[in-house]
C-alpha cells in the first residue's frame, strides 16, 4: 500500500508540474496588437503671393476667333442675328517649383490647389481667377467664361455676303511666387517658392466686318 501511495502522489505532482510550464507559457507570449490605419498626409497651400522677380514678364498674343460667314441672296437688305461664342478662350496655368526646397516626402503637388492670378496691375497688385487650379508642373486648361456669350445684329447687303472677322487680346504672364505648404493634421509647414506661368486674362475683343459681292464669287 506504501508503495501505490508513492506512485500516486509522483503522478499528481507531475500534472501539477504540466499545468504550470504551460501557464508559463500562455503568460510570457506576447500580446497581439492590432494594425492601425495609417491616415495620408493631407497638405494645404497657405500665404500665397506671387510678385514680378528678375526675369518675369507679360507678353500679349493676339488670338483669332472663329469667322462668321452671313449670306444674303435677295434683292433686300437683310437684318440677321449671329451668336457670339467664345468657347475658344481658356484659362492657362503651369508651375515650376523650386527644387532646391525640401519637400515632404511622398507628397503630392498634384492634388493640391491653389489660386492663380486673373489680373494684374501695374503697381504689383493682382486679383485671383475664379476657379482653382493644382500645383501641377504641366500646363492645365480650364473654360475662361469671362465673356457672355450672345447675339451680333448686323446688316447684309442684297445679293452680298459679310465675313465677320473677331479677335482679342491674351496676357501671357511669367511671375514669381512663394507660400507655404502645411500639413493639415500635424500644422508641420514647408516653404514653397518658384515659378508661374500662364494665360492671365483676355481684352480688347475687335470685330471686322467684310463684304463681298456674291456675283464675284
Amino acid at each position: 500500500m506504501r508503495t501505490s501511495w508513492i506512485k500516486i502522489g509522483l503522478s499528481n505532482a507531475l500534472v501539477l508540474s504540466l499545468a504550470v510550464a504551460l501557464f508559463s507559457v500562455s503568460c510570457s507570449r506576447p500580446a497581439q496588437v492590432e494594425p492601425q490605419e495609417v491616415t495620408p498626409a493631407q497638405y494645404e497651400l497657405k500665404d500665397v503671393h506671387y510678385f514680378l522677380d528678375r526675369g518675369d514678364h507679360v507678353d500679349t498674343v493676339t488670338v483669332k476667333l472663329d469667322s462668321l460667314e452671313v449670306y444674303n441672296r435677295g434683292n433686300s437688305l437683310s437684318v440677321q442675328q449671329v451668336e457670339k461664342r467664345y468657347d475658344q478662350l481658356v484659362k492657362k496655368s503651369l508651375f515650376v517649383i523650386d527644387q532646391s526646397k525640401a519637400l515632404p516626402q511622398g507628397v503630392n503637388l498634384e492634388a493640391v490647389d491653389v489660386k492663380v492670378p486673373e489680373i494684374w496691375y501695374a503697381d504689383g497688385s493682382y486679383g485671383y481667377f475664379s476657379a482653382e487650379f493644382t500645383l501641377s508642373r504641366t500646363e492645365q486648361q480650364k473654360p475662361y467664361g469671362a465673356y457672355e456669350e450672345g447675339k451680333l445684329e448686323i446688316r447684309v447687303a442684297p445679293k452680298s455676303k459679310l465675313v465677320v472677322s473677331r479677335a482679342i487680346d491674351a496676357y501671357h504672364l511669367v511671375c514669381s511666387f512663394n507660400a507655404v505648404l502645411e500639413n493639415s493634421a500635424t500644422g508641420q509647414r514647408y516653404p514653397l517658392t518658384g515659378k508661374w506661368k500662364g494665360i492671365v486674362r483676355y481684352n480688347n475683343l475687335s470685330t471686322v466686318l467684310k463684304e463681298y459681292r456674291l456675283e464675284d464669287q
